[in-house]
């Protein structure tokens, strides 16, 4: 399963970066239009070996769409905004201004590209690398809202079909329930990158310049006063491991 090729499509931002949990960011008058199809039946899953998992509630306004490929059958995802055109300020300015609310300063970069960025930058950022999956309610109404043009059970039928999708039962609150598993696709070359900050990220060195103060308190955070020894080792070994690979293509391309 991969993304639809048209802006923002993997919408992470709409379960993290954004959004506070209740949604404060939308104000009283745009609580009362119509919600997306992703609410309350869509979540955002962060899990990774020794930490606990972490799951997210998607925005109100977020629409969660699967619609099948017509010439290779292959199924694809579409994550956007129900509300593009009159989102707050904050969603509206995000990334270029990490726009600011009442309840929330916005930094930091897309968390998708957090997500697709190297396994040096996430371990030492995060001190781990992590996986994240969409996670959808395993009911009639939700399939209905989110795979247009198709029978329930048809539907379903699809989305289980596709590779590494499975069941899983979640304990939520006091509630256990079923959900299917969507793993998120890394692959960057489908997303619309709108701005010059909204950017895949390709080094430790490249990120910290462009996000230097949320990197900065993420290091602070995680190693106290050695974070710039953390930092500045972390910059040289990529860097190492960089001019390794390329030494070994070129002796591979010799060799050919």
């Amino acid at each position: 399963m991969t993304f639809t090729e048209s802006e923002c499509s993997d919408g992470m931002c709409c379960f993290t970066c954004v959004i506070p949990s209740n949604n404060r960011h939308i104000g009283f008058f745009r609580s009362l239009w119509k919600s997306g199809t992703g609410s309350n039946c869509v979540k955002l899953l962060v899990t990774s070996d020794g930490y606990k998992n972490e799951l997210y509630d998607s925005c109100k306004f977020l629409d969660f769409i699967i619609s099948q490929n017509s010439f290779n059958f292959s199924l694809k995802m579409d994550l956007r905004c129900s509300i593009y055109k009159s989102r707050p300020n904050q969603c509206m300015e995000y990334p270029d201004k990490a726009g600011e609310s009442l309840h929330q300063k916005i930094s930091g970069p897309c968390i998708f590209n957090e997500y697709t960025a190297p396994s040096a930058y996430k371990k030492l950022v995060y001190k781990r690398e992590w996986q994240a999956f969409y996670v959808i309610r395993d009911s009639s109404e939700t399939i209905r809202n989110i795979f247009v043009n198709e029978e329930i059970t048809v539907a379903r039928e699809k989305i289980l079909k596709a590779k590494d999708v499975h069941l899983v039962t979640l304990c939520i609150g006091k509630n256990e329930l079923d959900y299917i598993l969507i793993p998120i696709p890394k692959q960057t070359e489908n997303i619309l990158y709108l701005s010059e900050k909204h950017q895949p990220i390709t080094a430790i060195q490249q990120a910290y310049h462009r996000w230097e103060e949320k990197i900065q308190d993420n290091l602070q955070h995680h190693y106290g006063s050695e974070w710039e020894t953390r930092l500045k080792n972390a910059i040289e070994m990529e860097k190492e491991d960089a001019s390794k690979r390329n030494n070994e293509n070129a002796a591979c391309n010799i060799e050919c």
